[in-house]
């Protein structure tokens, strides 16, 4: 009875710091618990695993999930974290039996299906995502991430009508979401609705400032109806992010289109600063043959080589 106590004393305190995100002071807590119930108590295994995974202790997280598994081989929770640890590590093919494991035993184990679904995404099994995808809209049809990534899938295979449904059904669920404005602009221009694809984008531009794919994809749009407006969209778009390197690349381009041959040397100088690759594009790139003949592009070329 006095242990009952005492465990029921150090579960409140130990769920208390984790909603603090005080995962060190919970897994004390926890680790008690684990003393007093003499490693039998599986929710406890299982949030011991969860806090060591949250706080990087990935092999340690590994060992409470198989742990929590030896006791009951039907955890679907331990099967699920064991997953997203595979995931994680890129070893999809492990990470893919450890979430239908926990599918098979919850069929109606949400994370388990998306994380399944994009697992089976970046793994290149496109057929098998959207069959995963579309499951999980069987079960919640207002579920956003799931609307937008199988829209993105059937958009990288040229699905454009399907794309754009789900693409608009993500975009009544969340509105605001800056992905689902700048897919919604993909779409349209693959449409030929152009104004329609500016207007997403520039929504997407004001919603998350900091995504350099909608500056692009903006500024591109530009580049051979008004070229220093698609200038102006590139330059805002490298002062708003972090990721710049293609937008110099591209800048670099448009100078070059209006025959801004040293702007456009600089530009693809930093570019090539910033990520060396680069290079055999930029030799082989037509837009930028005026570019490669100046000195200044030719000794930067050849300190990089």
């Amino acid at each position: 009875m006095k242990d009952n106590i005492q465990i029921d004393k150090y579960l409140k305190k130990a769920e208390e710091a984790f909603l603090d995100n005080k995962l060190v002071k919970s897994l004390d807590y926890y680790n008690k618990v684990y003393e007093l119930t003499n490693g039998e108590d599986v929710d406890t295994i299982i949030n011991l695993a969860l806090i060591y995974d949250s706080l990087g202790k990935v092999e340690k997280a590994e060992e409470y999930y198989k742990e929590a598994l030896s006791i009951d081989d039907y955890e679907e929770r331990a099967y699920y974290g064991l997953a997203t640890i595979y995931d994680e590590k890129e070893d999809y093919e492990e990470a893919i039996k450890l979430y239908n494991k926990a599918i098979y035993i919850n069929p109606n184990y949400h994370k388990a299906y998306f994380f399944l679904a994009n697992a089976y995404d970046l793994s290149g099994q496109k057929n098998l995502a959207i069959e995963t995808y579309e499951k999980l809209l069987s079960l919640d049809d207002m579920d956003f991430w799931s609307n937008l990534n199988l829209g993105c899938i059937y958009e990288e295979q040229n699905k454009n009508d399907l794309a754009y449904r789900l693409f608009s059904k993500a975009l009544k669920i969340n509105p605001n979401n800056h992905l689902a404005l700048f897919n919604m602009g993909v779409i349209c221009c693959k449409f030929n609705m152009i104004e329609k694809a500016i207007n997403f984008y520039e929504k997407s531009i004001e919603k998350n400032k900091s995504y350099e794919y909608s500056y692009l994809n903006l500024a591109v749009i530009y580049k051979h109806r008004d070229t220093e407006k698609g200038i102006q969209i590139l330059s805002s778009g490298i002062e708003n992010c972090e990721k710049t390197h293609f937008l110099y690349y591209n800048r670099s381009c448009f100078y070059a289109l209006i025959n801004e041959n040293n702007k456009s040397c600089e530009d693809i100088i930093t570019a090539l600063k910033l990520y060396p690759e680069f290079l055999k594009y930029v030799l082989e790139d037509e837009e930028l043959e005026s570019v490669r003949e100046l000195n200044s592009f030719k000794s930067f070329a050849a300190k990089l080589n």
